[in-house]
């Protein structure tokens, strides 16, 4: 029997250590959530423009429509995101949404029902995929304690939605395209489709102040984040082409949270996060990892 780990694997673990900086950068500046979620997106589209430039654009028109899709679903989330963190509060929506991966694991096959079959002719490995995955999502939900109402359910479920189906669409978007072309292609089209709706958004709403997105704060909370998310991006739609169950790719990304307990505990910060809950996460990980393994 071979053991070989997955380079999907490698490659989401390396995109959740670089995802444990964004909220930090966040949580330290403290800008506009609406413009930071802009000028991210404003430099992922510069940092990835060249790569294109470079590698040529996808000529499947599918992938273009799955792309805007994509977008039209991120862009509602992040909106719906901003305005009802201030109302639920943060840890009621991290704690809400893991449970969304449950319904991903689930209507994927319904995308790739070849999957299905695969995954029958091998049910012990099936089952141990569906058990991983719903146990990462227990622990997840466990790291807060976070009261959970039903107001906060009905607030935000389009955001689990979203988060539900979202790496589903992302994942049919990517399979449009080459895949040393595909990452740097999504990254460039989706956030320029995410771009434009934006700014129609902001012209009905007004969203944001033109002062506010313009502050220091705005500028260098989004940048910072900015560079950091396309490399994180690039790393996360790459194991994404590999890795044959979305699903699975967040049950890695969720270490993210222990990664982040440990800077705090590190840095002497207080934190009221279950360590355990954070341990129980690395052993999904790496009970996943021995699965795909083998």
């Amino acid at each position: 029997m071979s053991f070989e780990t997955p380079l999907w694997i490698l490659l989401g673990f390396a995109a959740s250590f670089l995802n444990t900086a964004i909220p930090l950068i966040q949580e330290k500046v403290k800008a506009d959530g609406f413009a930071v979620a802009v000028w991210v997106k404003i430099t992922v589209v510069v940092t990835s423009l060249p790569v294109v430039l470079y590698m040529g654009f996808p000529t499947d028109i599918g992938f273009y429509v799955m792309t805007a899709i994509s977008g039209a679903i991120w862009c509602i989330n992040d909106i719906i995101y901003f305005r009802t963190i201030p109302v639920v509060g943060a840890g009621v929506v991290s704690r809400i949404l893991p449970a969304s991966v449950i319904l991903s694991f689930v209507v994927w096959f319904a995308f790739d029902p070849a999957l299905l079959v695969t995954y029958l002719e091998r049910p012990w490995q099936a089952g141990a995929l569906f058990a991983i995955v719903l146990l990462s999502v227990s622990f997840s939900m466990m790291m807060k304690s976070c009261p959970i109402t039903w107001k906060g359910v009905r607030m935000i479920w389009f955001v689990v939605l979203a988060a539900a189906i979202g790496p589903l669409i992302d994942k049919l978007s990517l399979g449009y395209a080459p895949a040393a072309k595909a990452p740097s292609a999504f990254m460039f089209s989706q956030g320029l489709i995410m771009l434009v709706f934006w700014a129609s958004y902001s012209l009905i709403k007004r969203p944001v102040s033109r002062a506010v997105f313009l502050s220091k704060d705005s500028l260098k909370a989004g940048l910072s984040i900015g560079v950091v998310a396309s490399a994180k991006l690039a790393l996360k739609f790459q194991a994404l082409i590999y890795c044959d169950h979305p699903a699975l790719l967040s049950v890695i990304l969720f270490t993210d949270a222990l990664w982040i307990i440990f800077y705090y505990r590190l840095t002497g910060r207080e934190d009221h996060s279950k360590i355990w809950a954070g341990l129980g996460l690395v052993g999904c990980a790496a009970a996943l990892v021995l699965v795909k393994s083998l």
